[in-house]
């Protein structure tokens, strides 16, 4: 039997595609948006899918899961963004998650991962990342800190932080040293907040050979009517946060 999965802030499943190809299956997944829902149901079908904001969700109405997983919005945390952390309207969903784990009562999964981009490990000098993880050993989660990276698997590095957390996690033998997976700021995060419980737990570069841009990319000339013109690349910019824009 396979292990079961309930995905919160699904968006078009790729969290489902990775864990799935490892062996998982998902039993429930959720997200706001109807765009992200179309491209949820070309992937996999609505079967297994709730559109409703992830407020509208009590615990008792999701099955029971061995992980549940948490790709929750970037918007307060990204360094792009306003920095508002836990406490901004988007990433704040964050609680909404943790309100469902809380009313799971003794169902709550046996694991639980949430993803997010590395400003969560900075916003507010590190102390909403030790707020979101002091929530899950409330619940009786034991919490590991990683990197991962896209760069591992496709031309293209896309850093993101995850916490996982297991109800009776193993005991670890981890080298302490710095590492790609865990930067000298997990250490540094780690003595600044000594009384959250925290393991740590092997990990290995994944042995795959990444392929190059060019085998991805389409080369389309410059009179083609796919790219953009003049009219929608303002529009875009226009679009733009100030810093983006200073940026741009």
């Amino acid at each position: 039997m396979f292990p079961s999965v309930a995905e919160f802030f699904a968006g078009m499943g790729l969290v489902r595609a990775g864990l799935e190809a490892a062996g998982f299956e998902t039993v429930f997944a959720n997200d706001i948006d109807t765009i992200k829902r179309d491209l949820y149901e070309f992937n996999f079908g609505l079967d297994e899918f709730r559109l409703c904001d992830i407020r509208d969700i009590a615990g008792d109405e999701v099955p029971s899961v061995d992980l549940a997983t948490a790709s929750f919005p970037c918007t307060d945390l990204s360094l792009a963004g306003t920095r508002a952390g836990l406490s901004g309207a988007r990433s704040g969903v964050f609680w909404e998650f943790a309100r469902v784990l809380d009313e799971m009562g003794h169902r709550r999964p046996r694991a639980v991962m949430v993803e997010n981009v590395l400003g969560f490990a900075t916003s507010a000098g590190g102390r909403d990342l030790a707020i979101a993880i002091d929530e899950l050993n409330r619940m009786g989660y034991s919490c590991d800190i990683f990197v991962g990276d896209a760069k591992w698997f496709v031309p293209q590095s896309r850093p993101r932080l995850f916490i996982v957390g297991l109800l009776d996690p193993p005991v670890s033998s981890v080298d302490w040293s710095e590492s790609v997976f865990r930067p000298k700021w997990v250490w540094k995060f780690r003595l600044s907040f000594p009384n959250l419980q925290l393991h740590f737990l092997p990990l290995s570069l994944p042995l795959v050979e990444v392929p190059t841009l060019g085998s991805f990319v389409e080369h389309i000339p410059p009179e083609d009517d796919r790219w953009w013109d003049d009219d929608r690349t303002a529009k875009f910019v226009e679009s733009l946060s100030p810093i983006q824009t200073q940026r741009l």
